[in-house]
């Protein structure tokens, strides 16, 4: 029994964190966690006020002549010492001490608490008769510059929280299988949660662990589902994450019903991936015990693509104004380096399987075609990674050098903002496919279709040009059915870091 692998784990464990004077240190850690996060966002709170009180001084007063310098900026600061307290108010009213949640789901709820702290903040000065005394432009200021700190500050506090063992929060994973890779995944790549997986329950008698690629680490199977009060009780662990989607739902609920007295949170995986997340409202009934999920199409409301539609022109119309010297420096090297028009024209497959036009920078010669049957002739490889991908990952013989340079960095698409402008695509959407790809899209046509086509979007965050076409479909779905505003502001976010960091471009 001593030889076990699970029973080493165990008591390996215990030692580390079941003593009297460990349980009082980590006790003592976790009280400090919520104080502690309150104290930065004070700081960041601070910091950003003083920072735009600064710009607001020093700095547009010289871009600007119409900003003077007054003693108005002054009396806003004196005026506005109360501000931390209303932030912080907000934050717990979204409930960002209490709940630990991935990046940025927690940087959509701060930009919530920083507009509603500035609302709050502008009908207070009104009620207090102080609105003549106070800065406009410094309560904007600090508001975006606050709704910045905040999580930048709080994504490098908490990190350093995990590592002093104040953040951090040891998880039992009741299940081994694919469900628990990937939660085991996602918790290592949201380290800001500070879940740490201290190993899992299945009732596999071959299983002794399984391999966290992302964490570079084997977490240990300790036991089956019958021995979960036992391995709780020695590990002292309060966080248990239920991955048994493909158990019965009787069965779940039993055993879901057995850990909650034991511990202060169960959380459960259910068995319904690719259902819509965004949005989705929880309703039950009292009498039959009974939950009712309400998930609701929120490209099907008239309002939410209204208001994708005005972000888009908006935003788009700006880039593009911005863009526009960009444009033409790299319209003169396509026509240096080789014959033909500077612009690509292709039709593509839009919103509702209409065909439009799609503008892009030429990267290939005008021979390309022939040129790419005479390649997938000589190359079976070739040929393989054509079949796969729809597309060739090296030594592409259509590619001009201009063209290789304008792939690796994405500028090639850079045109595609006219057909935003235009109405024929989004800056965020599924992925613009080409006419002959409708065959090979399956059924998946009509869910893709419902959005506009985009620039970006989730399969160039996740991996790009790497994932299979089949995966690139199930995320095109994906995207369409928990779309939402925030999630089109992070994928341009997150757009840029892939774009700087060539992931999966070429």
């Amino acid at each position: 029994m001593s030889g076990d692998p699970a029973v080493k784990v165990l008591m390996d464990m215990k030692n580390r964190t079941c003593s009297s004077l460990d349980e009082t240190v980590i006790f003592s850690r976790s009280l400090l966690a919520v104080p502690l996060l309150i104290i930065l966002d004070m700081l960041a709170i601070a910091f950003s006020l003083g920072i735009a009180y600064l710009i607001r001084t020093y700095v547009l007063p010289v871009l600007l002549p119409g900003f003077f310098h007054s003693g108005l900026l002054s009396s806003s600061l004196q005026n506005l010492w109360w501000q931390p307290f209303i932030l912080v108010a907000c934050m717990i009213y979204e409930e960002l001490y209490q709940k630990r949640l991935p990046y940025w789901k927690e940087v959509e709820k701060i930009l919530k608490a920083c507009t509603l702290a500035v609302i709050f903040s502008i009908a207070l000065l009104y009620l207090a008769k102080l609105s003549g005394e106070m800065s406009r432009t410094l309560v904007m200021m600090t508001w975006f510059m606050t709704a910045v700190s905040i999580p930048l500050l709080r994504y490098t506090g908490k990190l350093l929280l995990v590592k002093a063992g104040v953040w951090s929060k040891p998880v039992l994973v009741i299940g081994a299988g694919k469900t628990a890779e990937l939660i085991a995944s996602a918790l290592s790549r949201e380290k800001t949660m500070g879940y740490e997986i201290i190993g899992l329950l299945d009732d596999n008698p071959n299983l002794t662990g399984i391999y966290n690629a992302k964490s570079k680490k084997v977490m240990p199977v300790l036991g089956t589902f019958v021995q979960a009060e036992k391995i709780i009780s020695q590990t002292r662990v309060q966080e248990v994450i239920v991955a048994a989607p493909g158990m019965p739902s009787k069965k779940l609920v039993e055993l879901t019903n057995s850990l909650q007295p034991l511990v202060n949170n169960v959380m459960v995986v259910p068995d319904l991936f690719g259902l819509s997340m965004n949005g989705i409202e929880v309703e039950y009934f009292f009498e039959e015990q009974a939950l009712l999920l309400n998930v609701k199409n929120r490209l099907k409301s008239t309002l939410n693509r209204s208001i994708k539609r005005l972000f888009d022109v908006l935003t788009g119309s700006i880039l593009l104004l911005l863009c526009i010297p960009l444009l033409c420096m790299i319209a003169i090297a396509i026509k240096i380096d080789s014959r033909g028009p500077v612009f690509f024209a292709h039709e593509r497959m839009g919103q509702g399987s209409e065909c439009f036009t799609c503008y892009k920078f030429r990267t290939m010669y005008l021979e390309g075609e022939s040129l790419l049957k005479k390649h997938l002739r000589k190359n079976p490889q070739a040929r393989q990674e054509w079949l796969k991908y729809n597309k060739i990952k090296d030594n592409d013989p259509r590619v001009t050098r201009v063209g290789a340079v304008l792939r690796r960095f994405s500028l090639d698409e850079l045109p595609q903002l006219i057909n935003v402008v235009f109405g024929n695509m989004s800056l965020v959407g599924p992925r613009p496919y080409l006419m002959r790809e409708k065959k090979q899209m399956g059924n998946w046509v009509f869910d893709i279709h419902v959005a506009k086509p985009g620039i970006t979007g989730l399969w160039q965050v996740s991996g790009r040009n790497e994932i299979e076409f089949e995966g690139r479909l199930k995320l095109d779905v994906w995207y369409v059915r928990n779309w939402s505003l925030w999630l089109d502001i992070v994928m341009l976010l997150k757009t840029l870091k892939v774009v700087l960091k060539r992931d999966g471009a070429y």
